[in-house]
């Protein structure tokens, strides 16, 4: 189910900044221009990683455990 809102966390388009979602068995697409993302395109910030949260691309940070 896709939601019509992105979170405030949402990964953004590296050419118009436009929301990242996730359709299952398709890549990483922009809601706004259809660009597909790859890992390639560096948008992982050091110490987040992505998750998948309502069929959007989101980034978390990640948080050591002791």
């Amino acid at each position: 189910m896709i939601t019509l809102t992105p979170p405030t966390n949402v990964v953004r388009c590296v050419q118009c900044t436009g929301p990242i979602r996730h359709i299952d068995r398709k890549p990483y697409e922009c809601a706004d221009c259809g660009r597909h993302i790859y890992m390639s395109d560096g948008l992982i910030r050091p110490g987040y990683h992505w998750e998948i949260v309502s069929d959007w691309l989101t980034s978390v940070e990640t948080v050591d455990v002791d």
